[in-house]
């Protein structure tokens, strides 16, 4: 089946509301969507949830471009919302994997707005986390307040994760849309003169309207930064100083990470419903004074990476008699107390689906 038949099939089902036809047409234990509503969806029961909520009537398609694993096409929408009849246009991005669909993107479509992705680094001590919180300094607030006196738009940045107080990011991404004439490439020089010294804008270009910053994310890398050697005060927001730990240890128990795992044990977050996540790969490297911890991943839970670096250290300095794999298979948060400090993590890197 070629993928513009899919997409047809796709929303086929959707009208016929059939979880069967739908679920033929999917790579079951990979795909996600974000339907027009803004529901993300993970699971077929989650499918079948949005079925209730609206029916969509009819559709048509207008295909844009075709890549090698990715579709994007424009889409009219007749559907029924709370017994009201509704006509929408619709922009759409659609992944493939293996001749299935993985991935789809909807957005309605406004043509004049334009999707303006950034790469940023910021000092995350001076700020109670990256989201915006009423009463205190976050990352997106500084960054939103700087948008609005920029381009006089109230603009809400979308990132492709959330850090927590006191976490630092070398390449954190994010996204805008703006109604702004300024060119795309320019964002990141003309923003910085409303920025703090904090965060630094460092490029900025034009996407297309269905990326997205946290939704297209094919991994991220965090790094933790540990200071065995002497402690340093001028470096105590930007590292962990820790002694009297076995590196052999420490890289042992590192290497069990990688694969797919329930970490329900290393998060405390109520949030999330599905626990599993898969750790594609780690790294440990040593200088003379520091160990830097190297963890990559499509998505972290909440505190995950800063649970599984205070156990593992808990397991290297021989405190613990139990491995890290015991700890994941346990699925109990209340049996993992070790949480490094958000002084040493770094968001590295966010490498994206082609």
């Amino acid at each position: 089946m070629n993928k513009i038949d899919a997409v047809d099939l796709y929303y086929r089902a959707w009208v016929k509301k059939d979880i069967e036809l739908l679920s033929s047409n999917v790579l079951s234990d990979e795909f996600g969507i974000r339907n027009f509503f803004k529901a993300v969806i993970f699971n077929l029961d989650e499918i079948k949830t949005e079925f209730r909520k609206f029916s969509l009537l009819k559709y048509s398609i207008e295909i844009i471009e075709e890549l090698e694993n990715v579709l994007y096409c424009n889409l009219i929408f007749d559907y029924e919302y709370k017994y009201v009849k509704v006509n929408r246009d619709i922009t759409a991005k659609f992944a493939f994997k293996d001749n299935k669909i993985t991935r789809v993107y909807e957005i309605i479509d406004n043509p004049k707005y334009t999707r303006i992705k950034c790469t940023i680094s910021y000092d995350g001590s001076i700020y109670s986390g990256f989201q915006r919180q009423l009463d205190l300094r976050t990352v997106q607030g500084d960054i939103e307040k700087a948008l609005k006196y920029l381009t006089n738009e109230d603009i809400t940045i979308q990132s492709s994760g959330r850090t927590d107080k006191g976490v630092h990011a070398l390449n954190q991404v994010i996204h805008f849309d703006t109604l702004s004439k300024i060119e795309p490439e320019n964002f990141a020089r003309v923003l910085k003169s409303y920025l703090p010294d904090s965060i630094y804008i460092k490029s900025s270009s034009k996407e297309h309207k269905t990326f997205h910053s946290r939704y297209d994310v094919f991994t991220k890398e965090y790094v933790y930064v540990i200071n065995y050697k002497e402690y340093n005060p001028i470096q105590r927001n930007y590292e962990w100083f820790m002694q009297d730990f076995d590196l052999e240890i420490l890289t042992k128990e590192l290497n069990k990470l990688i694969g797919t795992h329930d970490f329900t044990s290393f998060t405390k977050t109520t949030e999330v419903k599905i626990m599993v996540r898969e750790i594609k790969d780690v790294k440990i490297r040593k200088t003379d004074t520091h160990i830097y911890i190297s963890i990559i991943g499509k998505g972290f839970l909440r505190y995950m990476v800063r649970y599984l670096v205070g156990t593992l250290i808990e397991i290297a300095q021989g405190k613990s008699n139990y491995s890290i794999t015991d700890f994941i298979d346990m699925k109990n948060s209340s049996e993992v107390v070790w949480k490094a400090p958000s002084s040493g993590l770094y968001l590295k890197e966010v490498i994206y689906y082609e």
